[in-house]
This record gives C-alpha cells, structure tokens and sequence, in this order.
C-alpha cells in the first residue's frame, strides 16, 4: 500500500510542477541564454579566463548549448571532471586557437544566422560505457545519425564519470570497431545516476528508480538543452519532463518493457494472498502510469519482435517499429575470408555475454555437468568456454565464484572448461570462427545480440526457447532450443513447445555430422546477413527515425506558420 501512494502521490506532485512550469513558459526559457551573456563571454575570454568565475546559475546548460551550436570541434565542451565552461577556448592545456576565434566570430555577429541550421541531438544512456548490446545499439544510431545530417551534434547524457570521453570512444573502437566522428560528439556527465541503480533502492525497487530517472533526466536537460530527445536506454518516466519542458521530439528504442504483461500473469500463477493481491493492485497501477509516458512520445522504435508486441500492447496511441540491433553481421562474415591464418573450427561452446546473474551462467555449469555425467557420447563433448567483460570488483569476483563452481564443486576438468575476459573485438571474432557451438541461457532475453553473433560466425545456435532468439533469430531450424525448471513460465511453455533442458540439447548436438553442421552453419550466414547487418539497421534506423523527425518537424513548421 506504501507503493501504491507514493506513486499516486508522485503523479500528482509532477502534474502539479510541470502544469506550473508550463504556465511560467519554462520550455521557452530553457532553451534561451540569459541576457548579456555573449559580452560576458567574451570579456572572460578576452582576460584569459576559462570560465570558472563566470555565473549563469540554472541557465549554464543553455549557455552550453549556444556554444554547441557555435564549434567547430564540440567534443571541447564536455563538462568532464567539472571542467569550467570555456576550457576549450583558455588556458594551457586543452585550449583551442582556432575554435576560440571561431567561438568570438559567432559572438560578435549580430544576425544570429551563423549556427541556426545545427541541431544537437540527444542521446540519454547512463551507461554508455558498459559495452554491452544495448550500448552497441546506442553507438551504431549515433553513427548513423551523424553521417546523415553533418550539421547534427552527438550529446551523449552518461553517468561514467571515472572515464574520459577519450576513453569512452577508444573502448567504443575496441569493442564494436566503429569509427566514429569524434569531433562531433560531446559528453554531458550526470552525477545522480546512481538514483537509476536497483542497489540504491533495496525497498520500493520500480518507484525509486522512477524518482530516480526523473531526477536524471531533469539534471540532463538543465546541463545541456538538445533539439532531440533519444532514450536508447529506457527511462521512459522523464518524457514528460523532456516534452513540456522543452517541447522538443522524444525518440525511444526500447530493449525491454519496464513493466510487461508477462509480470503481471507470473502473479496469477501464485498463491492468492494479500500480499501478492496488493502487488498485483501495484504493478497495474504502475502499468497504467507506464502507458500514459507513450502519450510523449514522437517516435517509437524497438529491438524485436518481443518487445515490439509487448511495447505495442503498453503505448496503444502509438506506431511502433522493429529495428533489430547492429550486429556487424557484415564484419564476422568477412573475417574468415580476412584472415591471413586458416580457422579450423574446433569442438567448443561459447557463451559470449556479460557477467551478471539474469545471464545464467550458474545454470549453465549445472547442466554442462550433468551433460558430462550422464552422456553416452563423451569423446564428443565441447569445451565450454565463457567469454564477457568485467566493468568492475563485483564481476571480477562473480568471475572467480563461476570458476570455483565449475572447477571444485562440479569437478568439470580444466581441459573442458575456460573463463576469457576483456578480448578486443578481433579476437572475439576468431573465437566466433574457431568454435562449433554458442549457447544462451537467458529466460525472455529480448533481443540477443550475441546470438546474432554466434550465427554470423557461423556457430550453431543453442538457446532459450524464449523470446527473441526464438521469435526472430534462431529460425529456419538452424539451432536447438532448451527450456530449464526454473523458468518462471516453465509448466507453460513446455506444454506448448516441448523443448528439452540444455544437459539433453548439448546430447543432441553431439551426434551431428560433419555435413550437418556446415549445413546449419551457412544457413546461419545467410539469416545473419539478410536481418542483422548494421547495413540493415542504417536503413531502418534512417527510415524510421531520422526521416521521420525530419517530416515531424516541416508538419509543426507548416503549423506554426499557419498559426501566424
């Protein structure tokens, strides 16, 4: 009940302020500098100064903006490590001759015509650097985005204030091998993303972060107003803050629903206590609230098809479109035909994903061992080999329990089993060629990107019979699928598709020929190229975002006019 007033309560206060915003025209003043603020600019600059003693207050972020629009090289104005506003253009270290006199040029011009046709296009991710699928999403649209309207500049609106925005890009190099104009884009640091983190919110979890995101996305716009308005991440709860606040277009590509149908029917199959009808009560109301952020949003676009029917059936008033993630499809089909060494494949099964829990990587130990214990085929058992990233203390630690468990406890032999961490792209391409088999233990996983890997590699799929490894990768009988007891629809779904456990799935995939398996494995190629290129998400991404917006924003010029 607590959870349920305080989101009513949540409702009301945030009606209340930006009804009272919207009256005060905030949107409009947001947008603008304050008065006198080029001769202040100027004067410091002229004096040798950075920045640091000059004051806007609450319109810093729209002093920023101007400059923005103004460079030449926007990436000099972050806000990293606090950096004063004019860094780029004073000082010793990282100061800029040419774009200072182009920053005074504009200045000192009076028509206000030099900079009206550059756009700074938003994009809010906390987590840019976590170099996961969602942020391979994330750096393909801005990518994209940027080839395709020069005059267009990346804000990236993040939360990883322990690394530069240098940093950022050269991992983006390593772990996607895009190249990006890094002139062109600008990292905005937030310092309340931890009110995002579930670990902040141990009680009342989903109305924490929604306060949470609220509070960071307000931050965002005061630091630096956009023209556009991208949640690659999904946090749907500040768009209305974005939208009359600002009363800019709100893009979204959602990876997964907030709150979905499947949640609410995982209640029905519990004991009917107070409690859990209390909570059913909650998550409808907090579902009702999720529907009413779709009424804010200008474009909508999603990962696949599962996310696509759930997002669809949430935000009614709207058309929503599926773009499957980048995969570089393109990259791993070339590498085999790049390689200067032959790829002999060899007769192992990688699991290619972060380190976290929802990822399974305990049940897929559990049931390696089984399959070890109980085959009839073991001459023919592949090695398991985990590959993923470790961002911080607490995945190095996961890493190391993983081990122990499948090492001490499971007893698997060394020679059966391999952690690797932190590869650079290229070899995680080779191990893509140079392995026979790739599994995926996550329940409902909404996409799968590494999937698309493994099929582009060339890999034959084993994965959870869920979601978007089923609905929109591993088709075409390319792969195997597996289901597992602790699947919270299990009952279900094995009576509707009657797919095995993992343990019975590798058995399987023992027994294929030789032929077999380069008959999957070119069929893998060929879904992997037709779907799941980043060819494929330039053309969808263009089409279903970047030329919309552009109709979206000759419809309001066209109104604005009529107005007048």
């Amino acid at each position: 009940m607590v959870d349920l007033l305080s989101i009513a309560l949540l409702q009301c206060a945030v009606s209340a302020v930006v009804v009272y915003l919207r009256l005060l025209s905030v949107n409009r003043a947001l947008m603008q500098p304050p008065k006198g603020w080029k001769k202040k600019v100027l004067r410091a600059v002229s004096a040798g100064k950075n920045g640091s003693g000059l004051f806007f207050g609450w319109k810093v972020g729209a002093v920023r903006r101007q400059l923005l629009l103004m460079a030449k090289t926007a990436s000099r104005f972050s806000n990293y490590n606090d950096a004063p506003l004019l860094s780029a253009l004073v000082g010793a270290e990282g100061a800029d001759n040419e774009e200072k006199e182009n920053i005074v040029s504009h200045l000192n011009n009076t028509d206000g015509k030099l900079h009206n046709h550059q756009k700074l296009f938003g994009f809010f991710h906390p987590f840019c650097n976590a170099g996961g699928g969602g942020e391979k999403v994330l750096w393909k649209a801005v990518e994209t985005t940027l080839r395709f309207d020069p005059h267009t500049t990346a804000v990236i609106y993040t939360g990883d204030n322990d690394v530069s925005g240098a940093q950022i890009l050269q991992s983006v190099k390593n772990r996607f091998d895009y190249d990006l104009d890094t002139d062109r884009i600008v990292f905005i640091y937030l310092s309340h993303r931890r009110l995002v983190e579930s670990s902040t919110w141990p009680h009342f979890t989903l109305v924490g972060q929604l306060f949470g995101s609220i509070i960071l996305t307000i931050e965002a716009i005061l630091k630096c107003p956009p023209d556009v308005w991208c949640d690659t991440m999904g946090y749907p709860f500040g768009y209305p803050w974005v939208w009359h606040l600002l009363r800019i277009p709100v893009v979204t590509y959602t990876h997964y629903p907030v709150m979905s149908s499947d949640m609410l029917n995982k209640l029905s199959h519990e004991k009917q206590t107070v409690k859990v009808l209390v909570k059913r009560a909650y998550w409808k109301l907090f579902m009702m609230y999720y529907h009413h952020m779709g009424s804010f949003v200008s474009v909508a676009s999603t990962n696949s098809s599962w996310t696509n029917d759930h997002i669809s059936r949430i935000w009614t008033q709207l058309r929503t479109h599926v773009i499957y993630p980048p995969c570089s499809t393109e990259k791993l089909v070339a590498f085999e035909k790049e390689s200067e060494t032959p790829l002999v494949r060899k007769n192992q099964a990688i699991v290619l994903c972060q380190f976290r829990p929802e990822k399974r990587h305990e049940l897929i130990i559990r049931e390696y061992a089984t399959y070890l214990e109980t085959t009839s085929n073991i001459d023919q058992a592949p090695k398991l080999v985990f590959i993923g990233s470790t961002r911080s203390d607490a995945d190095r630690q996961y890493v190391q329990e993983l081990k122990d468990m499948a090492l001490i406890e499971k007893k698997i032999p060394e020679s059966l089993f391999e952690i690797m961490t932190d590869l650079p792209y290229e070899e995680i391409k080779r191990m893509l060629w140079t392995s026979t088999y790739g599994i995926n233990a996550m329940w409902n996983e909404h996409f799968g990107i590494a999937v698309v890997e493994y099929i582009a590699g060339g890999l034959i799929p084993i994965v959870h019979g869920s979601a978007g490894p089923l609905f929109d990768i591993v088709i075409d009988n390319v792969g195997f699928f597996f289901l597992d007891p602790s699947d919270p629809d299990y009952k279900d779904r094995k009576a509707l598709l009657g797919f095995g456990t993992l343990h019975e799935a590798l058995e399987e995939v023992s027994y294929l020929t030789d032929d077999d398996k380069k008959k999957l494995s070119d069929i893998a190629i060929r879904i992997a190229l037709t779907k799941f290129s980043d060819k494929r998400f330039d053309e969808r991404w263009i089409d279903h975002v970047l030329i919309k917006l552009e109709k979206l924003k000759k419809k309001r010029h066209a109104a604005s006019k009529k107005r007048a």
